[in-house]
C-alpha cells in the first residue's frame, strides 16, 4: 500500500509562491511585532543619523563655496571632517542593526514557523500552504519529518543565492521540485486536483500592484529629495 499523499499531484510554481508569499507575510508581520520596540529605535536612530549627516554635508558645503574650494578639496574636507565621519558611521550602524536584525529575526522565526507547522501538525503544512491546499511530503510519499523539514528551509538560501533558479526549478514539470526540495528529499504536493482558487491569482495580483505602486512612490521620493537639494524645496 503506497503511503497517504503519494498519489496527490505536484503543486505548480504559481501555487506554491502564493502559499510561500502569504507566509512570508505572516511571519514579517510576526517579526516587526515582537521586536517593534527594538525596530522602532534602530529606525529613528538611523532617522537621526541621517538628518545629522545631511546638516553636516549642507554645512561643509556651505562652507568649501564661501572658501572658493574646489570639489577635490570640498571631498578632502568631509574626509577629515570628524562630525560628517561620525554622522555617517552613526547612520550606517543603526542601518545595518535595523536591516541585518530584521532579517535574522525573519529567519529564525521562519525556520521555527515551516519545521513546526510541516512537522508538527496534521497539517504537514504551513497556513499559507494549508490555504492553498498544499502539503510538503517526503518524495517517497510519506512524512516529512523535523530535520528534514528544517533543511529544507535552510537550503532555501541556497535557491535565493542562486538569483532565484532554484525556485524557478519548481517550475520544471513533471515533479515541480525546487533546489531546496531536492536538497531536502521533499515533495510539495496538492491535496486533490483542484487548480488554485481565484482568491489566489487576486492575491499575486495584489502583490503586482503593490510593486508598482512602491517603485512610483520611490521615484517620486528621489524626485522629491533632489528639487529639495537643488531649489531647497522653493519652486
Amino acid at each position: 500500500m503506497s503511503a497517504p499523499g503519494a498519489a496527490s499531484p505536484p503543486a505548480g510554481f504559481w501555487p506554491r509562491y502564493a502559499a510561500w508569499s502569504l507566509d512570508a507575510a505572516l511571519v514579517a508581520a510576526l517579526t516587526c511585532a515582537l521586536g517593534a520596540g527594538f525596530w522602532r529605535e534602530r529606525a529613528e536612530a538611523a532617522a537621526r543619523g541621517y538628518a545629522e549627516l545631511n546638516a553636516r554635508l549642507a554645512e561643509a558645503m556651505a562652507s568649501s563655496a564661501l572658501d572658493e574650494l574646489e570639489f577635490g578639496g570640498f571631498l578632502g574636507n568631509l574626509g577629515a571632517d570628524a562630525r560628517v565621519h561620525a554622522a555617517a558611521v552613526a547612520t550606517a550602524s543603526a542601518l545595518t542593526a535595523l536591516v541585518l536584525g530584521w532579517l535574522l529575526a525573519y529567519a529564525a522565526l521562519g525556520l521555527i514557523f515551516e519545521t513546526a507547522f510541516v512537522a508538527f501538525t496534521p497539517w504537514q503544512a504551513t497556513p499559507g500552504k494549508r490555504a492553498l491546499r498544499l502539503r510538503v511530503r517526503a518524495r517517497d510519499g510519506g512524512e516529512l519529518g523535523a530535520a528534514r523539514a528544517a533543511l529544507r528551509y535552510l537550503a532555501g538560501s541556497l535557491s535565493w543565492l542562486t538569483f532565484n533558479i532554484g525556485h524557478l526549478m519548481a517550475s520544471a514539470k513533471p515533479e515541480h521540485l525546487a533546489l531546496h526540495d531536492r536538497i531536502a528529499g521533499a515533495s510539495v504536493r496538492r491535496d486533490g486536483a483542484a487548480a488554485m482558487p481565484a482568491w489566489g491569482w487576486l492575491w499575486l495580483a495584489a502583490q503586482i500592484a503593490a510593486a508598482l505602486a512602491a517603485c512610483v512612490w520611490l521615484m517620486w521620493t528621489l524626485q522629491a529629495s533632489l528639487e529639495t537639494a537643488l531649489y531647497g524645496g522653493a519652486l
